[in-house]
């Protein structure tokens, strides 16, 4: 049916608690989400403006700034915030996050206003990636909205009655319509945004809403669709004082490599060179840029085993920090950041890892991650982590740790167990990178610890494994069975235990109806009583009481 892929019905209003609108410049909120605005006005709902940039690349910033002003007295929303960002430099940088993320936790904002990940404008596409990880980072819906760029809506906004409130607004911003007819073009797209509604709807304005969970879902089918990798970069193309970070990407040109790339150019952290090593001859070529930062595709003439690319990779890679990432995965925006800093902050540390979640081929989460604590027994019985949940500094490569080139499986494991042994590994808590799981990397084949590639790796570092570590694995060996009986009995006693909270629930609910059932009799009693003596007293009050008084009394006579 087509109204299962296009909204056939408009809503009046979305629901908010409180609305943060994100402007790129000083117009975009009024295009963009004018009716939205005057729409929670009249529901009752606050509304903030956050115009991000100072819109000087196209006009007198201080004037765009009073007319925005205007414009917003217009819509009664009150009084713009403004960033004053460089116009056509907006960065989706830590710092800018930061703020933002403060600014929704201020006004406890869970529904953010931001162009779409589809507009043209690299302002505006900055803006976008900044509404979409501060949304995930508080748990807030995104609107996302169109200007310069359709995109595909989930939602249809009825602003009929607020086109003319709309128009007023527009109005306000006059040196932006003496350079092109925004008001106009604006007004026939929410025109137009009316083919799929009832006769009488006079405009509306389209929206894609998401979740939260759902953007980091829909992330990367929205990439899919708009690689923001080959983008020219907005900005300088990196931060001087924060340490170079080197993503090492190793490719056989899959299909999903611009996945991968655009999970990069989203990232917040400032200063990072992509690396991607050709694992094949005749790789596609690739652009001299992922969004804002460098990029150099290092080819070959022979097929590369995954143990030699990587290698090829550490030798190629400038940074202080180094970070893997296969041509099926991705990483969240956060990623390198978080761990960047935990680094910098705690410098006897060499390597620190996060959560990452598995998902399916199609990108799909399959409700499984890897997220545990750092146990060195543990990573010597098997992996803890993928090769993108870890940023390293390069002091461990300076130290002599290498993939092993007789691995073909398995090779992250055993350079982990490589760095394990020159530092401790810092955990950081939480999901920011997702790992892809499917068959045609053939590393789940035969992966289980009886399989050959763990044999192998079991092979290699038994000799080198510590009187101390030989005798934790034996003591966690011998207390398995007992731990896995006292695990038995708690869930045992916890299966009895929600028994009875569920007796004592069912308890409540009936003495809860039995004491509604005396509450609606004890109501129904009173009613009754008030109705009685309303009756009475409406009796004794009327004339006819009064007039057959004389033939009471005499009645009252004769039965005496």
């Amino acid at each position: 049916m087509e109204s299962d892929l296009f909204p056939y019905q408009a809503t009046a209003t979305l629901p908010a608690r409180h609305a943060l609108v994100l402007a790129p410049h000083a117009d975009d909120e009024v295009f963009g989400c004018g009716g939205a605005i005057a729409a929670h006005v009249l529901a009752g709902v606050p509304v903030s403006v956050v115009i991000l940039t100072n819109g000087a690349a196209h006009g007198d910033a201080s004037v765009r700034t009073a007319e925005s002003r205007s414009a917003a007295a217009v819509l009664g929303c009150g009084e713009p915030e403004f960033w004053d960002a460089p116009d056509r430099a907006l960065r989706h940088d830590e710092a800018m996050l930061a703020r933002l993320v403060a600014k929704m936790q201020d006004t406890g904002a869970d529904l953010l206003y931001a162009p779409s990940p589809w507009e043209v404008h690299p302002d505006h596409r900055a803006a976008a990636s900044l509404a979409a990880e501060a949304a995930r980072r508080t748990g807030a819906r995104v609107a996302f909205y169109e200007v310069g760029s359709p995109l595909r809506p989930n939602v249809l906004l009825d602003i009929s009655a607020h086109a003319a409130a709309k128009k007023q607004a527009m109005q306000c911003f006059a040196s932006q319509l003496a350079q092109q007819d925004y008001e106009r073009q604006i007004s026939g797209l929410n025109e137009y945004r009316t083919y799929t509604l009832p006769r009488g709807t006079l405009a509306a304005e389209a929206y894609l809403v998401l979740s939260s969970a759902e953007l980091e879902s829909a992330l990367p089918a929205l990439l899919q669709a708009n690689p923001v990798s080959a983008a020219v970069a907005s900005g300088p193309a990196g931060d001087a004082q924060a340490p170079l970070v080197s993503v090492l990407v190793r490719s056989v040109d899959r299909e999903h490599l611009r996945e991968a790339l655009d999970s990069v150019a989203l990232q917040t952290y400032p200063n990072i060179e992509v690396v991607v090593i050709a694992a094949k001859p005749e790789h596609n070529p690739l652009p001299a840029r992922c969004g804002p930062f460098p990029l150099r595709l290092v080819t070959t003439d022979e097929q590369l085993p995954r143990s030699r690319a990587a290698n090829k990779a550490l030798a190629e890679a400038r940074g202080q920090f180094l970070l893997f990432l296969d041509d099926d995965d991705w990483l969240m925006p956060g990623h390198v950041a978080r761990l960047a800093a935990v680094l910098l902050k705690q410098p006897l540390t060499k390597a620190a890892y996060a959560g990452v979640a598995l998902v399916s081929p199609d990108g799909t989460p399959l409700g499984q991650d890897t997220d545990l604590p750092f146990d060195g027994i543990r990573q010597l019985a098997g992996n803890l982590m993928p090769i993108h949940a870890v940023l390293f500094d390069k002091a461990v490569v300076d130290s002599g740790c290498r993939f092993d080139e007789a691995l073909d499986r398995f090779e992250d494991w055993d350079f982990w167990l490589q760095v394990a042994r020159l530092t401790t590994f810092a955990h950081v808590p939480g999901v920011s990178a997702a790992y892809r799981i499917h068959e045609s990397s053939g590393v789940h084949d035969d992966s289980g610890p009886m399989g050959d590639p763990t044999q192998q790796i079991y092979q290699k570092w038994q000799s080198m494994w510590s009187a101390g570590q030989a005798r934790q694995m034996m003591q966690r060996v011998w207390a398995t069975e007992d731990l896995q009986y006292r695990v038995d009995l708690q869930e045992a006693a916890l299966i009895q235990l929600r028994g009875e909270v569920d007796q004592h629930i069912q308890t409540v609910h009936q003495l809860s109806f039995t004491l509604e059932q005396q509450r609606v009799h004890s109501e129904y009693l009173e009613r009754l009583a008030s109705a009685r003596e309303k009756a009475v007293n409406d009796l004794i009050a009327s004339s006819s009481w009064r007039v057959t008084a004389p033939l009471r009394w005499l009645s009252s006579k004769l039965r005496r």
